[in-house]
């Protein structure tokens, strides 16, 4: 029910932001769709934002320790981005800091090409996400092709954007309560004349604009097979070499279901067309009875309570310099486990407008944290473990967010036989317990070595190193030998030791079971 709740939460907050952002029809001089297809399509520019979540508890409702403990921290939240830049669509970067009830973390973002690099205070090295191919799971083993495809994908949808837009605008009906005016306003203290746009939309019309939506991209046929286009450019020719890597490399088969469509957009465009249609129809004709059909706690959303306000201020090249914006709802009484109402306000403005522009840079010389490349997997205890404990983010991930503790359980097989290769088993009363699976749940890293037949540990979080061999009653942690109850096995090519040397060098305590004879491992 939890899950429930939130999920209409989320979906009341994008609906209405969809609404709102994602266009409207003319409202007086202003053409607001023009106006949102005209920011997106902005090449360079600098700006600032500040975005604030606010929560109010419920007076009735006794919250439960981990709901109080999230809100002490959490009830006002600003993100305040100082300074923004734009050098193209493809090359930005952000200075700012965020804020919380305990402190504030500082911090720098660039975006190169769709990689990102923060720089956070307490970090001891910049951060690096990757969105190359080649840092995606699973994509080492692609050709080069849609390695290269893949890698392109993302420049293209930023293209693409103001295009696939106007789709949304020209179709968005517009909420009840919807002015323009020409105004001045002051921008980076620059006085301008804008026109406003001041809108609000609340939770009871929300079905009706929606309604009026699809009633709207039913009617604009041409306006549907163009937005199918654009996705079909976009998305084709990582198909095509997706199937060639499949071993489909025949396009020209007929015996290829996918081969009149990947080689014939029109063809194609109107093969989606239909469909796309034909479920729209059906939706419009079910709409009524489907919003009949809600149950009361899905229309206990939809009342006043729940509103999206914005002002928005629009110059003659229908670009946002500047806009305000405020998302507010409260939660049907009793049903926000002692959370009564949220509130998100931002505050935006920008100039220099397609202007050279240069971004800020990062040096990395030092080295960097990879989060998806070649070094392995990133948790939250090697994350962890890359920060300075004294610094902010520290102490808000470890002690207050408690993100590196674990609780572990698993069910104890009667013998190896039983244990299917990844089940822990009873050896004479030890615990024997499948080394890779517990290490990294541990947020540890585990490596075989078979020449040697041993198995390293390494800890990022404390340090701590564990080395046990095949066959060995004797392992190594922290340089010590240490005498084990069984030795090291491998049972069906996985490396199974005893449950209490590995984990209490990782720093964890080890319980049992009785009833359901389950061996639990917790770490603070």
């Amino acid at each position: 029910m939890r899950t429930k709740r939130w999920n209409a939460m989320l979906s009341l907050v994008l609906v209405g932001i969809l609404i709102l952002l994602a266009g409207c029809q003319p409202v007086g001089n202003v053409d607001v769709g023009k106006a949102m297809a005209g920011s997106l399509a902005v090449k360079s520019s600098e700006g600032k934002q500040t975005v604030t979540l606010e929560l109010t508890p419920d007076p009735a409702v006794t919250m439960s320790p981990e709901g109080k403990r999230a809100f002490d921290l959490f009830s006002k939240v600003k993100i305040d981005i100082t300074e923004m830049k734009m050098q193209d669509q493809l090359h930005a970067s952000l200075k700012g800091a965020f804020e919380y009830q305990k402190g504030r973390v500082p911090f720098e973002l660039v975006m190169s090409d769709m990689n990102y690099t923060l720089k956070v205070e307490g970090a001891k090295k910049p951060i690096v996400i990757r969105n190359s191919a080649t840092a995606m799971s699973g994509t080492a083993e692609l050709s080069k092709e849609v390695q290269e495809q893949l890698q392109q994908l993302s420049k293209k949808a930023v293209e693409a954007m103001p295009s696939l837009t106007s789709f949304f605008t020209r179709n968005f009906p517009n909420p009840s309560k919807i002015t323009a005016a020409e105004v001045n306003e002051t921008v980076n203290g620059e006085s301008l004349t804008l026109q406003k746009v001041h809108a609000e939309v609340y939770g009871n019309e929300l079905l009706g604009l929606v309604k009026g939506f699809l009633t709207n991209v039913l009617a604009d046929d041409q306006g549907l097979k163009d937005f199918i286009g654009v996705l079909y450019d976009l998305y084709v020719p990582i198909l095509k070499e997706v199937t060639k890597e499949a071993g489909k490399s025949d396009l020209n088969s007929m015996n290829d279901p996918l081969t009149p469509y990947l080689n014939n957009k029109a063809l194609a465009v109107e093969f989606i067309h239909t469909f796309v249609k034909t479920h729209l129809e059906q939706m419009l004709k079910d709409f009524d009875a489907s919003v009949d059909a809600m149950g009361p706690e899905a229309k206990a959303w939809l009342n006043d309570n729940q509103s999206l306000k914005m002002d928005l201020y629009v110059d003659k090249d229908y670009v946002t310099r500047k806009s305000n914006t405020e998302i507010g709802f409260t939660l049907p009484q009793g049903k926000g486990d002692g959370l009564k109402s949220v509130k998100i306000t931002s505050a935006y403005e920008v100039w220099n407008v397609n202007k050279p522009v240069q971004t800020a840079t990062i040096d990395t010389a030092g080295g960097v944290i990879e989060m998806n490349g070649a070094d392995g997997r990133m948790t939250a205890g090697k994350f962890v473990a890359s920060l300075d404990p004294n610094s902010q983010l520290y102490k808000l991930l470890k002690d207050d967010l408690g993100v590196t503790k674990k609780n572990i359980s698993m069910i104890v097989g009667e013998s190896k036989e039983y244990s299917y290769g990844t089940l822990p088993y009873n050896d004479n009363g030890t615990i024997m317990v499948p080394a890779r699976f517990v290490v990294e749940e541990l947020d540890a890293d585990v490596k075989w070595d078979e020449a040697t037949k041993q198995v390293k540990v390494t800890d990022p979080l404390n340090g701590a190193t564990l080395v046990l061999t095949i066959g060995s009653d004797e392992a190594t942690v922290n340089g010590k030998a240490v005498k084990l109850e069984n030795p090291a096995v491998l049972v069906e090519g996985v490396t199974y030791v005893p449950v209490r040397v590995v984990s209490e060098g990782l720093g964890a305590k080890v319980g049992w079971e009785q009833e359901t004879q389950t061996v639990k491992i917790t770490r603070d």
